[in-house]
C-alpha cells in the first residue's frame, strides 16, 4: 500500500496568489480533493491518501511536513498555482536532490503526465529551498499548475472540467511512479511489443494464480497469527502479510518491539536492517518475495541471498534510481515496500 500525502498550499488567512477573481488557496484545495477522489475510486486497494487540509484553514509549512513524516508517507505532493506573468506548468524539487534520485525521476514523470492531461506549456523541473520540500523525509514535489495572473491560464483554472484535467494529470503521475493498476485513467497504454514485459508476464501469472505467489502466501501463513488467502494473486493482502512477517523477524532477531500490524509505518522503517549476499533466513525470503512481486527474478524462493538474488537486487536498484551496490538497505527496502 503506497501512502500519498497531498498538500493543497496556503489556506485560511493565507490566500496565496490572487488575480482575475480567484484565489490560489481555493483552486488548489479543489484540485487536491479531486485527486483524492480519483485515487479512492480507481486505486483504493493500492493507495492510501492523507491531506494536510480538506477545508479553508491555515496550516504552517512545518506542520505540513511533520504531518507527512509522522504518517510515514511514500510521496509528498504540494499543490500550487504560480504567479509572476508566466504561462504553463512547472515542478519543483529541493535543491539538494541529485539528478539520479527517485525524487528527480518522479518529478519528471509527474510533469509529463500533467502536461499530457492539460496541454499546459512545459516549464520543466526546477530546484529551490521550499520548506515543505526540505523538511519532508520522503520524495517530495511542489507542482505549480498555471499562472493565476495570466488571463489565459486563469480562465482555464475557473473551468471545472479543466480542474478535472489537472487532477487527472497528478493521478496519472502517481500511477506511473508506483506502477498502480486501476480501473482506468492511468497513463496511455504502451505500444504492443513482440517481447512480453515483466509486468505483463506477472499480470498474466496473477490472473491464473502464480505458483510462486502461492508458495509466498503459504510461507506467510506459517507464522502464528497471520492468515491470508492462498490464491496465487499478489494483492494488498499479500503485501500486508509480508510486512507482518518482516515485523515479526525484526522483533525476533533484533529486538525491535514493533507492533505486528502489517503497516509499513515510521517505526518499522526505522527498524530495518541491511541484508546482503551471504545472508540466510526469513528476512531474505521476504526480500525474495518482494523482488518477485515487483517483477525481478531472485531465483529460488529459498531464503539464501546468493548470486541470482544479488543480481535481481542490483537490477531493481538500477531501475529505481537507487545506489547500485547489491545491498538491501533502508532505501531499497522502502522502495520495494
Amino acid at each position: 500500500m503506497r501512502k500519498i500525502f497531498l498538500d493543497p498550499g496556503h489556506g485560511g488567512r493565507d490566500p496565496g496568489a490572487v488575480a482575475h477573481g480567484i484565489q490560489e488557496k481555493d483552486v488548489v484545495l479543489d484540485i487536491g480533493l479531486r485527486i483524492r477522489e480519483i485515487l479512492a475510486s480507481e486505486y483504493s486497494s493500492q493507495v492510501a491518501v492523507q491531506m494536510s487540509r480538506t477545508k479553508d484553514e491555515f496550516i504552517s509549512l512545518s506542520q505540513r511536513a511533520t504531518m507527512a513524516n509522522n504518517w510515514g508517507a511514500d510521496y509528498f505532493c504540494s499543490i500550487h498555482i504560480n504567479a509572476g506573468g508566466g504561462d504553463g506548468y512547472e515542478g519543483w524539487i529541493h535543491e539538494s536532490v541529485s539528478d539520479s534520485s527517485n525524487t528527480a525521476r518522479f518529478a519528471t514523470v509527474m510533469g509529463e503526465e500533467i502536461i499530457k492531461a492539460t496541454g499546459f506549456n512545459d516549464r520543466g523541473v526546477k530546484r529551490g529551498r521550499f520548506t515543505v520540500l526540505g523538511r519532508t523525509a520522503m520524495s517530495a514535489i511542489l507542482t505549480e499548475n498555471g499562472f493565476i495572473d495570466t488571463k489565459s491560464n486563469a480562465d482555464l483554472l475557473k473551468d471545472s472540467s479543466f480542474i478535472d484535467k489537472v487532477a487527472r494529470g497528478h493521478v496519472n503521475g502517481f500511477a506511473r511512479i508506483f506502477n498502480l493498476e486501476g480501473s482506468g485513467g492511468a497513463a496511455e497504454p504502451s505500444k504492443p511489443s513482440s517481447k512480453p514485459s515483466r509486468s505483463s508476464k506477472r499480470n498474466s501469472a496473477r490472473r491464473g494464480g502464480d505458483p510462486v505467489i502461492r508458495a509466498i502466501q503459504q510461507f506467510i501463513n506459517s507464522y502464528d497469527g497471520v492468515n491470508i488467502k492462498v490464491d496465487g494473486i499478489a494483492g494488498p493482502e499479500t503485501m500486508r502479510g509480508l510486512i507482518m512477517v518482516l515485523q515479526i523477524e525484526l522483533n525476533r532477531q533484533f529486538g525491535r518491539n514493533l507492533k505486528v500490524d502489517g503497516i509499513f509505518g515510521p517505526r518499522t522503517r526505522a527498524s530495518l536492517v541491511n541484508v546482503r549476499r551471504g545472508a540466510r533466513g526469513n528476512l531474505t525470503r521476504v526480500l525474495q518475495a518482494l523482488l518477485y512481486i515487483r517483477g525481478f527474478n531472485p531465483g529460488p524462493f529459498d531464503g539464501i541471498f546468493g548470486g541470482k538474488t544479488e543480481s535481481a537486487v542490483r537490477k531493481f536498484q538500477r531501475d529505481n534510481g537507487l545506489t547500485v551496490d547489491g545491498i538491501v538497505g533502508k532505501n531499497t527496502w522502502r522502495t520495494l515496500l
